[in-house]
């Protein structure tokens, strides 16, 4: 708070005196929201019960609230969850029998199937060269590979840091830190609210330092500490943490370097893992972890080229415990298609024993119009233990081809590829997949879109031997300049993993649904689904989560203000 006061000072002397601007003149409000209504169907049964129709049929409203005060040298936002239950109960003996809990011990709430929760608050103000954060922040150094925390709303993830972050700009040298305890998002907005539990505060601090113009390149070193939190340890006090700061769990440093060498860009960036918690292995022996990671790009001709490569040992350890509350706090560049992850592949993206490389070549064949490209990926994964079903190393190859083309009415982008998984011993995992979407001219001024990927993966040999399996998802959809739109989804999946999970509507591998949207303006958009989707794991920028599938109907409203 001492620096934010500072801070408000430097900024008020720095207001040109001419223009008569206060620094509480010119404020803009902006916000938005955005309300779900989702109510899930299931024909499960109660043995004996004598009314069995909808009995575990239930119902559930999100809210998220956002405002954001702004003027020239400062922000201050936040934002506001709320979720509600209906109907998540039966009668049994005249007792009221909950069929889940939605509130875990912890957290505090006047209603058994309601909560509202202020998820983020955050103030920042720009004084100079100086730039002060207080409350929720976001922070990553380098590539990621020793902090990364982001918002990721694909998968449903947005933890930040709740603490404060400095920056600052000195002439060639860039300074930032970052100090705060974990802030993970409770109040799903896409995915069904279960047991909700309080923040678990894993305390993190970094420091990252930048010097830019040395030579033709600009360098990099960062470091940070971690004292991580075990889910299954009391809840302390938030900033209690602070205290207990002797207890380190590890100490990542690092450095990188970017620039240019001759006509090819380049980076490279290392990290050191030091471990000092045993809690991190599941054998208690402490090991240390490193990270590698480079990258170039070269540009002959037409074609454009880009080589990438990793060695991650012993990283995800740093991930062990925070998984489970639904995040990852570093995460470095996978090189992996994600479209295409499964239970098999994703063990891989989280491996503590990888390395390989990947590379792409992209042809401007009509530079802006039709490009086609072609990637090979090779790794090789080294560890057994974790997510992997195989009981011995393997080494994976990924060839992939595809195509952009962008046309005056018609544009399409198109991926294929082979991915096979040759283990040392006990046969290999194979995977083909193919992918599209494309976007043409209806009739009637309407514009239609269509998207389809689908895959066929064979197991090899495992100790619990699992089926090999088909899966497809198509979605077919219809605009009109009115803003109305008209899609079709249809999921197909002989996975028993993923039936397990979620059997579909119309068969017990066939899904189907269909949505209405309607966007008034560019502020506002509604949104109107029934049906079903299957259950998968689903991975965006190196983070890996495994989503519900589900069938019933939901009712979406956002807008901006």
């Amino acid at each position: 708070m001492l620096f934010a006061l500072c801070a408000l000072a430097l900024a008020q002397d720095d207001v040109d005196a001419s223009s008569d601007v206060g620094l509480f003149d010119q404020v803009n409000v902006t916000g938005g929201f955005d309300v779900e209504g989702r109510y899930y169907t299931s024909d499960r049964v109660l043995p004996d019960f004598p009314d069995q129709k909808g009995l575990f049929n239930y119902g559930e409203v999100v809210t998220r609230s956002n405002v954001l005060v702004d003027s020239k040298t400062w922000q201050l936002g936040a934002q506001l969850d709320h979720v509600s239950m209906f109907n998540g109960w039966y009668f049994l003996d005249e007792q009221k029998v909950y069929e889940f809990d939605l509130l875990a011990n912890g957290i505090r709430s006047p209603w058994e199937m309601s909560s509202v929760n202020l998820e983020k608050t955050w103030f920042t103000i720009n004084a100079g060269p100086v730039e002060i954060g207080l409350g929720d922040q976001y922070m990553s150094v380098g590539r990621g590979l020793a902090l990364n925390l982001v918002k990721n709303t694909d998968i449903d993830v947005d933890t930040t840091l709740r603490g404060a972050r400095i920056n600052s700009t000195l002439g060639m040298w860039d300074l930032a830190f970052i100090s705060g305890l974990t802030n993970q998002q409770q109040i799903q907005q896409d995915n069904p609210n279960r047991q909700l539990r309080p923040s678990v505060h894993n305390l993190v601090n970094a420091v990252r330092v930048d010097r830019y113009g040395v030579g033709p390149f600009n360098l990099g070193a960062h470091a940070v500490s971690y004292n991580l939190a075990d889910s299954a340890e009391p809840l302390i006090p938030s900033y209690a943490r602070y205290g207990d700061i002797s207890e380190l769990d590890a100490l990542v440093g690092g450095a990188s370097v970017e620039g240019f060498l001759g006509p090819a860009d380049v980076f490279l960036e290392g990290d050191y893992f030091h471990y000092r918690s045993e809690r991190l292995f599941s054998d208690g022996n402490i090991e240390p972890g490193y990270a590698v990671y480079g990258s170039t790009s070269f540009y002959p001709g037409r074609f454009a080229v880009l080589v990438e490569g990793k060695r991650y040992k012993n990283t995800e350890r740093l991930n062990s415990l925070t998984t489970l509350e639904g995040y990852e706090i570093a995460v470095g560049p996978s090189l992996e298609y994600e479209r295409v992850i499964t239970e098999d592949s994703s063990a891989g993206v989280n491996s503590n024993d990888i390395y390989g490389g990947r590379a792409r070549v992209d042809f401007m064949a009509k530079p802006g119009e039709f490009i086609p490209y072609f990637s090979l990926g090779v790794f090789r994964d080294q560890e057994l233990g974790g997510l992997h079903f195989n009981r011995s190393m393997e080494t994976i190859v990924h060839p992939v081809v595809g195509m952009d083309l962008q046309g005056d009415q018609i544009t399409a982008i198109v991926n294929s590829g082979v991915r096979v998984d040759m283990r040392d011993e006990h046969g290999r995992d194979s995977l083909i997949h193919l992918d599209a979407a494309v976007s043409f001219p209806l009739p009637g001024a309407l514009h239609g879109d269509v998207t389809w990927d689908i895959y066929r993966f064979w197991w090899g040999e495992n100790e619990n031997q699992q089926h090999d399996f088909y899966t497809s998802t198509m979605a077919l959809a219809a605009h009109h300049p009115s803003g109305v739109s008209f899609l079709v989804y249809n999921d197909f999946t002989d996975d028993p993993l993923a039936q397990a999970q979620a059997k579909g509507n119309v068969a017990d591998n066939i899904y189907l649904a269909g949505e209405v949207q309607y966007k008034p303006n560019d502020r506002t958009a509604i949104r109107a689904f029934y049906g079903a989707y299957k259950a998968g794991i689903r991975c965006a920028g190196g983070q890996c989560r495994q989503l519900p599938g589900f069938d019933g109907a939901r009712v979406a409203v956002t807008t901006t203000f």
